[in-house]
């Protein structure tokens, strides 16, 4: 075997997160043994994790890199708001090159190896633009791109054609990216429309995502427009089968039954939804109809940060203090950051779990600080409840994504980080003092 890591505390959705102390090999990027004792053999690389937890890299299935340029210009403020605030400078891009939005999503994609995820879905904001695919590439990460199903997404009914998508992707492929397909908002529903992008991506066999259900004011959109909801017009238009829904905060009760049976997937985005305003999902409800749900951050205008860590704790005691102390544990915050989202994005065969045959996308969790002590393994453990409400992404020393040690020692190792720190910070600071709202920029 290539690596072995050894003396670790391993922790995994697939034996119920019952923690053990053993050893991980590593060869050809993917899981070559797990055991709860020591592995016999020498091997190119040994590295001891001791006082560390080991566990599979966590899933971010919903952000937008473009945004951490703005980092803090959207406090304050619901989305509707930003939305009549930005929409005059079309949400900063007359401002940006695609130079520019490649530099704040590499930007992104450090600060999310730095704090433990391995995985992460890049949304479209104006159409990805073309340093997409290598910036993700240089930086190591692994993950899956959306791109806009519109040309310009300000002109809703002109769509991308299919040569268009086939080459978007073909360059997907070409660098281990999942391609996705994002549909429309609420307020550029149109049955015609909707059809017309169904036909379109079902011919295409790509995933699809869109932003469902967030906001009161978009369903208030289309019960006027059409005397319905959004989750029950796309059903109608056959554009919820497979469909990542990104924050599904207003579904009602039997709108549920209507993902579950169409296989579409939630990512759930708790600091952002709370952030703005948007509201609590009914996250208990999805898993209990056989809903997969994952974690997202959203983008840096509308949470700040990108630590899944974050997510992880605000979805449990959301939930807890909405529906109940038992509604929700950490556990289950746990299979959303790995498991589950890995399952949004048909992956579960490869990431979630440190399972024998998996990519070796994992992290190793500092258990030594005093904020994560005392850490008890056996019949008393608690080392999920210690990940879930006392690690920060901080807390990860090493990230490995298909082997390859990509975070090392708190370090990033494929990335000038403080050099792409003082660019964004530049490029942050000409756009702050272009637009309209510089208040809170860097």
């Amino acid at each position: 075997m290539d690596t072995i890591i050894r003396c670790a505390i391993i922790l995994s959705a697939h034996n119920g997160y019952e923690p053990f102390v053993g050893d991980v090999g590593i060869e050809g990027g993917r899981i070559a043994r797990v055991s709860g004792g020591k592995l016999p053999g020498r091997y190119a690389r040994e590295i001891d994790a001791s006082g560390k937890i080991l566990m599979p890299g966590l899933v971010n299935g919903h952000c937008h890199g473009d945004m951490t340029l703005m980092r803090g210009a959207g406090d304050g403020m619901t989305l509707l708001e930003q939305q009549r605030e930005f929409d005059g400078h079309e949400w900063f891009r007359g401002y940006l090159s695609d130079e520019d939005r490649m530099h704040s999503r590499m930007l992104t994609y450090c600060e999310a190896l730095l704090s433990g995820t391995t995985f992460i879905l890049e949304n479209m904001y104006w159409g990805l633009g073309d340093g997409s695919q290598r910036a993700m590439a240089q930086i190591g990460i692994r993950g899956a791109l959306a791109e806009d199903i519109r040309t310009d997404f300000l002109d809703s009914d002109n769509l991308l054609s299919d040569d268009q998508l086939e080459c978007f992707r073909r360059r997907c492929d070409e660098f281990g990216i999942i391609p996705v397909i994002a549909s429309v908002a609420e307020e550029d529903f149109e049955p015609a429309r909707l059809r017309s992008i169904a036909e379109k991506t079902r011919r295409s066999g790509m995933l699809k995502t869109c932003h469902l259900a967030e906001t009161e004011w978009r369903l208030d959109t289309v019960r006027e427009k059409f005397g319905t909801t959004p989750v029950r017009m796309l059903a109608d238009h056959g554009l919820l089968e497979n469909m990542i829904c990104s924050h599904a905060v207003h579904v009602d009760d039997d709108e549920i039954p209507l993902l579950a049976a169409a296989g579409a997937r939630v990512v759930n985005t708790p600091s952002c939804e709370m952030k703005i305003a948007d509201g609590i999902a009914p996250i208990p409800k999805f898993r209990a109809a056989g809903v997969p749900v994952g974690l997202g951050t959203d983008g840096a205008l509308w949470n700040n940060s990108n630590d899944l860590f974050g997510e992880m704790k605000c979805m449990v005691l959301l939930h807890t203090i909405n529906s109940g102390i038992r509604t929700f544990g950490p556990k289950d915050a746990l299979d959303m950051a790995t498991i589950d989202g890995a399952r949004a994005f048909g992956m579960e065969r490869d990431i979630g779990t440190i399972e024998e045959g998996k990519l070796a996308d994992m992290i190793l969790i500092d258990a030594t600080p005093p904020h994560m002590t005392p850490l008890r393994t056996g019949a008393l453990e608690n080392v999920a409840s210690c990940v879930v409400f006392c690690a920060t992404g901080a807390d990860v020393t090493d990230v490995f994504v298909g082997g390859r040690h990509v975070v090392q020692s708190r370090a990033v190792t494929t990335a000038d980080v403080p050099a792409l720190c003082r660019r964004v910070n530049e490029i942050s600071r000409t756009v702050a003092e272009k637009s309209s709202r510089p208040r809170g920029v860097i």
